[in-house]
């Protein structure tokens, strides 16, 4: 009878957990099917239209800092839903820590053993970047063990404020 890495039972249980904790049925990424061969090369990334931009804090107006802090508190709370599952901001899990991510080198946690894919990536973490990122990982990242996708607009937006406040 063979033993079970610990490795595969927590990678088995932070799927049935995102599995339990998103409004769909099961992991959307997993049973997608793929379209066409996938490439080892990365996808060209493209800032989207509705990209985040950061707006100077001495031009924003008492209204707009309360809109801001309603997002990063809505973006803290999709995060934690989410994404904590396999992520924190402070420690690895199955996947890296996410303190000062914006602005990092993809695969940038040196005490984090990441798959091949973001190993050898050149890509900085950005608002753009994250944006695509956060959408489909494997378009970003042919085979990238990450496979869960935050495909609501406003949910992005929202986590990629959250991940700016915590990266400053």
């Amino acid at each position: 009878m063979s033993r079970c890495r610990p490795h595969a039972i927590c990678l088995a249980c932070s799927v049935l957990l995102i599995a339990g904790c998103t409004p769909e049925a099961a992991v959307p990424a997993l049973t997608e099917p793929v379209s066409g061969p996938q490439t080892e090369q990365p996808a060209k990334i493209n800032p989207p239209s509705t990209a985040i931009s950061t707006a100077d804090q001495s031009t924003v107006s008492e209204a707009g800092s309360s809109q801001t802090d309603d997002t990063i508190e809505h973006g803290r709370r999709v995060y934690q839903r989410q994404c904590g599952a396999c992520h924190s901001l402070d420690q690895n899990r199955v996947g890296p820590k996410h303190r000062g991510v914006v602005g990092r080198d993809a695969g940038g946690v040196r005490d984090f053993r990441y798959s091949r894919a973001l190993q050898n990536i050149d890509l900085i973490w950005t608002a753009e970047t994250l944006d695509v990122w956060l959408e489909n990982p494997s378009q970003v990242a042919p085979n990238t063990a990450m496979g869960f996708r935050l495909r609501d607009a406003e949910d992005r937006a929202a986590v990629i404020a959250y991940l700016e406040s915590v990266s400053e």
